[in-house]
């Protein structure tokens, strides 16, 4: 948050400004399509994120930058280790890529009563994952991860307006990514006693819906 706002701050003009600055968090339910893989499951995790948006009337740009991390939640059963030869019993287990994420885009909003407006946004988002967890799962492929990935972001919500220097927004985002969080092409790999067994392509991309709560606190500029 802190890191945001001082690159705000270096903006030209920036400081003669009137804008929201706050904090954008909640949980986040992430999925994946893994090809090859069993049956997927949505992961439940939290998004905590810096946000500054311009001050206006019905319209405004905004900026979020922080941690959201994306995966999926993978059940399987029971298979043959290819390497080993030993049954390994089936569970679920959580894949995690741990990622930091910048969002810029735009907002719209409308009159919904005396205190309440809605809006809905859209914007772009860049994210770069900084690591990575597959919990009891051994055998997942991540040759061809990709750690900067970009995608868009679409949403809409209410905020309360009661007050001019603290509005808080609950809102909905829908999140897909464009580009593929991993790539590898298909694979014929050998045990250490020489059998062979095929590893099917990996093709995965990010999907996400974020539930959220944003907290703005109002800079405003008043001028002489």
């Amino acid at each position: 948050m802190i890191t945001l706002v001082a690159v705000i701050y270096a903006m030209p003009g920036a400081s003669g400004q009137s804008m929201y600055l706050g904090l954008k968090a909640g949980p986040t339910v992430a999925f994946q399509q893994w090809s090859g893989y069993q049956k997927s499951n949505p992961l439940l995790a939290l998004h905590l994120m810096g946000h500054l948006e311009s001050y206006g009337e019905s319209s405004s740009f905004y900026l979020n930058a922080g941690l959201n991390p994306k995966g999926r939640g993978l059940r399987f059963n029971d298979f043959v280790s290819p390497i080993s030869g030993r049954v390994v019993r089936g569970g679920y287990s959580r894949i995690l890529f741990k990622n930091a994420e910048v969002v810029a885009g735009v907002k719209k909003y409308y009159d919904l009563s005396d205190e309440f407006e809605w809006f809905y946004s859209f914007g772009i988002r860049g994210s770069y994952t900084y690591g990575t967890e597959f919990g009891d799962i051994t055998y997942i492929n991540t040759n061809g991860l990709r750690k900067w990935n970009y995608g868009v972001s679409a949403g809409g919500g209410i905020r309360l307006i009661a007050n001019e220097f603290f509005r808080p927004l609950l809102h909905i985002t829908f999140s897909p990514d464009l580009s593929q969080q991993i790539y590898t092409p298909p694979q014929e790999l050998t045990t250490p006693s020489g059998n062979r067994y095929q590893v099917p392509e990996q093709e995965i991309r990010n999907i996400s819906l974020e539930i959220g709560v944003t907290l703005q606190f109002l800079r405003k500029v008043i001028y002489e």
